[in-house]
């Protein structure tokens, strides 16, 4: 694991400004490709049973969970996104054992899951996205089960795979502040019942910085498959936690964090987050570090002949009276913000590109942007619908 986290922190971070957050309805555009690479670490403080009693662990009990999870997204076109990948584990765990009458110190590791996930997004309204979401992870391994007089291997998950389906809303405001809610059901095993996953989320987002806050939980249908039957439930090997082989399982996990654009496509999302209240569970803290590659594919860079780069195009679609206000055809879904700075152009064939004005956007919706004209160039070019804008995302 030490190899793992050396290498993640140790990756390229080269060229110009990725954007700092991207909310969970927005999706990559057509062949745009997002890679990710990070992990977390969560110690338990106390346990929770069925009925939501408390229980601080003994002198010489713990619990402890370290995962990793490296994956990838691609943008199959602008409103179809796949996804897949892997998550790594190792539990630890220290138990005062009623068969040896002593401590046991215990542990597992391994490859916990794979998944394959698809997100579907529809047309913008207005500054809301949506975006439907379907996850499958399957789990490669099965739990020994342990007896009166022999213990078995420390549980590295729940058996069985897992399902869930859900939506994903975003509000995008003016000034680059997002809430996004999430939530869905969600199938966890076999030995567990099914559920409702849900996430409410905020973040105030610069280009290179953000602040991200929000409370993530589960809350059971309580339809566990035993039926309260604890004599059929299988007997694994848990140690000092009451995270797997849970019984109707619920919680509670306010989270906060910010998040760091590096470099061009890259970005670092740090977190911490505490398990506030819940039933058959474990109460505790954990802290993360994910590392992010996006590439949006859509942004064409150019050069204009003074040699100054850009990263978008638009073209004018409306222009005010007095031509001091354009409206582009390019926005939020484009990575547009507030305060971009435009350069307009009309392409001539002998002359190539002819910058004839420049200006910032002061306003920004889902698909369209308004730009206030605050340089002209060459008086002898008008203003004029079809004209090109180009801006630099840096």
């Amino acid at each position: 694991m030490n190899i793992f986290f050396l290498f993640i922190l140790g990756l390229p971070l080269i060229g110009s400004a990725q954007t700092s957050y991207v909310p969970s309805a927005i999706l990559l555009k057509k062949g745009g490709h997002e890679l990710y690479v990070g992990g977390d670490y969560f110690k338990t403080m106390q346990t929770v049973s069925k009925n939501g009693s408390l229980t601080t662990l003994q002198d010489g009990e713990s619990f402890s969970r370290l995962q990793a999870e490296a994956g990838g997204f691609y943008g199959a076109n602008d409103n179809l996104q796949f996804g897949l990948g892997l998550r790594y584990r190792q539990n630890r765990s220290s138990v005062n054992s009623t068969i040896s009458n002593q401590t046991e110190d215990l542990s597992n590791s391994g490859i916990q899951s794979t998944f394959l996930n698809m997100k579907y997004g529809f047309r913008p309204v207005g500054l809301m996205f949506y975006a439907l979401e379907g996850t499958f992870r399957y789990t490669p391994y099965t739990n020994e089960e342990q007896s009166s007089t022999q213990s078995a291997a420390l549980a590295l998950g729940d058996d069985g795979n897992e399902y869930s389906a859900g939506l994903a809303v975003t509000y995008a405001s003016l000034s680059n502040n997002y809430i996004s809610l999430r939530g869905g059901l969600r199938r966890p095993g076999v030995e567990l019942s099914d559920e409702v996953y849900w996430q409410a989320e905020g973040a105030l987002a610069w280009r290179r910085f953000a602040l991200v806050a929000g409370v993530d939980g589960v809350s059971s249908i309580n339809q566990d498959p035993y039926g309260g039957e604890e004599s059929k439930r299988p007997n694994i090997n848990t140690g000092s936690s009451n995270l797997y082989n849970s019984i109707n399982r619920e919680w509670i996990t306010p989270y906060a964090g910010v998040n760091l654009a590096l470099a061009d496509n890259w970005r670092v999302e740090l977190r911490g987050s505490q398990v506030v209240s819940g039933r058959s569970t474990d109460l505790g803290t954990a802290f993360g570090l994910m590392i992010v590659r996006r590439s949006e594919n859509d942004k064409k860079r150019v050069k204009d002949k003074r040699f100054k780069s850009y990263d978008i195009e638009a073209s004018i679609s409306k222009i005010s009276p007095q031509k001091g206000y354009v409206m582009i055809d390019k926005g939020l879904t484009s990575d547009i913000r507030k305060g971009t700075k435009f350069d307009f152009f009309e392409f001539d064939y002998l002359g190539g590109n002819i910058l004839v004005a420049s200006g910032s956007v002061i306003q920004v919706k889902s698909e369209t942007s308004i730009v206030k004209i605050s340089q002209r160039y060459n008086s002898k070019k008008e203003i004029k619908e079809g004209l090109v804008g180009r801006a630099s995302l840096k």
